[in-house]
Formats: C-alpha cells, sequence, structure tokens
C-alpha cells in the first residue's frame, strides 16, 4: 500500500501591473474578464459564500477541476477564497488564497498568497507558485489587451487614482433593484444629485454613446445645466459615464453581489489636478449624499 503523507507550503507573489485597482479587480470578479486569463469558469458565483468551478484537460490527458468558495471579498481591496484541486476524481491539494489590492505610482499592486496542503507527493508548493507566476503573467497580457480596447473605445485620459473620489455602500436589496435605479429615468430622478437638489431629464438615451443632459435645481434657486454621455454599459454589472464641459470627469458604478445584497463602488475620476483641488472641500461629501439618497429611494421613501 502506497504511503499517505501531507505536506504544506506558503508562498507570496508581488505584481505591479500600470493599470488602475478597479481594472484588475474586474478581472477577476467578471466571469468574461476572467476567461480571458484563466481558465473559462462553469459556475461563477462571486459573492462571499459563492463557488467557482472550472475544469480542463492535462495535456498528458486526465481531467483537472477547480473548485473554489469564496469567503471573503472587500470590492477592489481584496479577495480569499478556498480552492480544492483533483486529478480524475483524486484530490491532491487544498489551498487557501489571499489576493489583495493596492494603489502604486502609476498602476496598481497585487500581492497574492497562497497557502497549500498537498497530499501524497501529487503536486508541491513549488509546482502550485511556478503555475500561479504564470498565471499572473497571463493576466498582465489580459489587463493590457483590455486597456488598448478601452482605449481605442474612447480618447478619455484617465489619470492616477490620486485625482479620483472613491466610495463604496451595501445595500439590502438585489443586484437588479439597486441597477435599476439607475438605469431608469423615473427612479433615477428621484435620487440623484446632493441633499437639496431636484432636476428635471430633458433626455436619457441609456446606451453606449447616448446622452443623459437634465438640468439640476439647486436649493438656492440656482439651476445648473449638466450633460454626460455613456461611455460603457454591461447591464448589471457596471455603468461609465463621462460629464461633458466644464468640470470634465468620469463616473463608473460598479454593481457586485454579497449574498442577497448589492455592493455598489461609486468612483469620480478627474483629468485636471488643479479642478480636483476646487472640489475636493465639498464633491466627496455631495457623492455620499446622492448614495443615501439612493438608499432611501430604494426603501421606499420619497426624496
Amino acid at each position: 500500500m502506497k504511503e499517505k503523507f501531507v505536506n504544506h507550503g506558503t508562498f507570496v507573489i508581488e505584481k505591479t501591473y500600470p493599470t488602475s485597482r478597479e481594472l484588475v479587480y474586474n478581472a477577476m470578479a467578471d466571469a468574461e474578464a476572467k476567461a480571458r486569463w484563466f481558465t473559462k469558469p462553469e459556475v461563477f458565483e462571486f459573492r462571499v459564500g459563492g463557488r467557482e468551478f472550472s475544469s480542463g484537460e492535462a495535456p498528458g490527458g486526465g481531467l483537472f477541476t477547480f473548485d473554489a468558495i469564496y469567503q471573503d471579498i472587500v470590492p477592489l481591496e481584496r479577495i480569499v477564497y478556498t480552492y480544492a484541486m483533483d486529478f480524475n476524481g483524486v484530490r491532491f491539494s487544498v489551498s487557501i488564497t489571499t489576493i489583495e489590492l493596492t494603489d502604486t505610482d502609476g498602476g496598481t499592486k497585487l500581492t497574492f498568497t497562497e497557502q497549500g496542503t498537498f497530499f501524497d507527493g501529487l503536486d508541491a508548493m513549488e509546482n502550485r507558485e511556478h503555475g500561479s507566476r504564470e498565471l499572473l503573467e497571463l493576466l498582465g497580457k489580459s489587463l493590457v489587451q483590455t486597456e488598448g480596447s478601452l482605449a481605442a473605445k474612447d480618447n478619455f485620459d484617465l489619470v492616477a487614482n490620486d485625482l479620483e473620489f472613491a466610495h463604496t455602500r451595501l445595500y439590502d436589496s438585489p443586484r437588479e433593484e439597486v441597477y435599476r435605479a439607475w438605469a431608469q429615468p423615473e427612479l433615477l430622478t428621484r435620487w440623484w444629485g446632493p441633499n437639496g437638489f431636484t432636476s428635471t431629464f430633458h433626455e436619457f438615451d441609456f446606451r453606449e454613446g447616448g446622452f443623459w443632459r437634465f438640468t439640476f435645481h439647486g436649493p438656492d434657486g440656482k439651476e445648473y445645466p449638466n450633460e454626460n454621455k455613456f461611455i460603457e454599459i454591461e447591464a448589471g454589472k457596471r455603468i461609465v459615464l463621462e460629464h461633458q464641459g466644464a468640470p470634465e470627469f468620469r463616473l463608473t458604478a460598479t454593481f457586485t453581489d454579497e449574498g442577497a445584497r448589492t455592493r455598489v463602488t461609486f468612483r469620480q475620476q478627474f483629468k485636471d489636478e488643479n479642478l480636483f483641488e476646487q472640489v475636493k472641500s465639498y464633491c466627496p461629501d455631495s457623492n455620499e449624499q446622492n448614495l443615501d439618497r439612493l438608499q432611501a429611494v430604494l426603501g421606499g421613501q420619497h426624496v
């Protein structure tokens, strides 16, 4: 009878990608984006407690399977999952992986930590680390291709993350309901804007390349015309728009499941440093008020 034994190992890989943290995070949080550098998932439930499953044929024959459960997700910051690897139905490892994302000069630093248990000599930490490094190289190539596609799609010059405001909010509503509050003008007009503001929509062409034109009515009686262009729309997951004219900025809203609740990540990016300095005394508070008003509308309140 073949001897049974267990080996344990831990390794850490640090990679820096010359792109935004949001793009790196999305490459792991979205099934289609992940399929560009990882095995295409057959099951992909990106939420705490959700499962990811994929399988693939080994070069010499036989079937590998990857079966993971997400244990912790902090949007744009941290992903933790446990996973088991089998070959032809025989389990040869169980691991816990932590992926951390932080901003660095001109890009995003990814720290990949894996703690593994390897059974009966069927795999080893050195092999797993080598394979993980190759996957992270493929991730980097995928990010370059994705950025190139976005650059070809529009010419907005994305700035470093120090010229942006980022907010996140967890809502006690399903993702479809939260997304609908952004996508349907009769709902959006009820909450869009800081406290005391109302709006009149003149045009709402909700498609990529479409325009959203409206007028804010301030509590001081002044009127503020606004015009936005929808740059990217991924139904139920992501909305990107650009404010036309002064002040120039880009808004990106992403929607992710966390159990029965929905995490909204709201990012406002500016091109001009001087403008950013002018608005940073009040813009973050206004954005938070905006997200508060969304909460009220989702809760059935009149705002």
